[in-house]
Order: C-alpha cells, then sequence, then structure tokens
C-alpha cells in the first residue's frame, strides 16, 4: 500500500520528491522483507537489517530475487538517503536522487516478483488490477530538480 500512496501523492502533488521516495522506499524495503520472511529470515534478523536497502537486496538475491545491477544501483543510491531518513528531514544534507519515475518502476518489479513468488502467477493474474500492484500514476519522464528544493518557509 506504501507504493500505492505514492501513486496517490504523485497523483495530487507530483513535485513531492521527498514523499514520494519516502512511500517508495517503505514499499521496497516491506517487499524485500517479505521475501526474506517467506525465506525463513526470522523478525530479528531483519530487524537487524533494518532500513538498509542495499543489504535487505543483496540478501533476498541470495535466496533467490534476480540481481540486475540497476537493482542494486537505483537502491544503493535511494538507500543511503531512506536509510538516514533525508526524505524525512532534506535540509540536514545534500541528496544524490533517483528519480520518482525510476524508483516506482523498481518497486513495481520488487514487489510484483515477490507477490509471484508468494502467492503465484495464477493469484498474482487475479489481484493484479489491486492498488500497489501496478502503477496507477503517470509519473514525469524528467522531472524538474528545481522544485524540489528545500525552503525554509
Amino acid at each position: 500500500m506504501y507504493a500505492a500512496s505514492a501513486d496517490a501523492i504523485n497523483e495530487k502533488l507530483p513535485n513531492s520528491l521527498h514523499v514520494i521516495s519516502q512511500c517508495l522506499g517503505t514499499s521496497i524495503e516491506l517487499a524485500l522483507k517479505a521475501f526474506l520472511r517467506s525465506h525463513g529470515y526470522s523478525e530479528k534478523q531483519l530487524r537487524k537489517l533494518g532500513h538498509d536497502l542495499p543489504a535487505l537486496l543483496e540478501q533476498a538475491c541470495e535466496q533467490g530475487l534476480l540481481y540486475t545491477g540497476s537493482r542494486k544501483f537505483v537502491l544503493t543510491v535511494t538507500g543511503h538517503n531512506y536509510k538516514d531518513r533525508l526524505f524525512s528531514y532534506p535540509e540536514n544534507a545534500m541528496m544524490n536522487i533517483i528519480e520518482p519515475l525510476r524508483l516506482r518502476q523498481l518497486a513495481d518489479e520488487l514487489i510484483r516478483e515477490v507477490y509471484v513468488y508468494m502467492y503465484g502467477i495464477k493469484k498474482f493474474e487475479q489481484s493484479k488490477q489491486e492498488q500497489g500492484l501496478y502503477i496507477s500514476s503517470e509519473y514525469v519522464e524528467e522531472a524538474c530538480a528545481i522544485s524540489w528544493k528545500y525552503t525554509n518557509k
């Protein structure tokens, strides 16, 4: 539902980079943790991994999730901001960012892959029109980053 929330925010406030990115980071974190949980990881092990998106991806790939260099790159860049809560407190640092469209695409890939793994392709085909299992908002191809600048207003 965090991915669906990002879609809803994007629909109304498409320049809300920090909020959209935080929602998508959370959806990615939860998808990866669900995959790991289905592979026998305990709640304690998942808590130890925390909010470290690249570490979660690495562990999930060791358990059979598809590895791609693109996934690693996107989650390494986004993961730093997400883990350090820079999307919540953007005034505290300079950020390298992944544009919301690419981040939403990655969230969609991971959510679908994990859903199919956990419930099967037949259940996915029956459920694929449910919010969160598809991208329900049109994200801009090349966002104008100037509108993301933090101001103290």
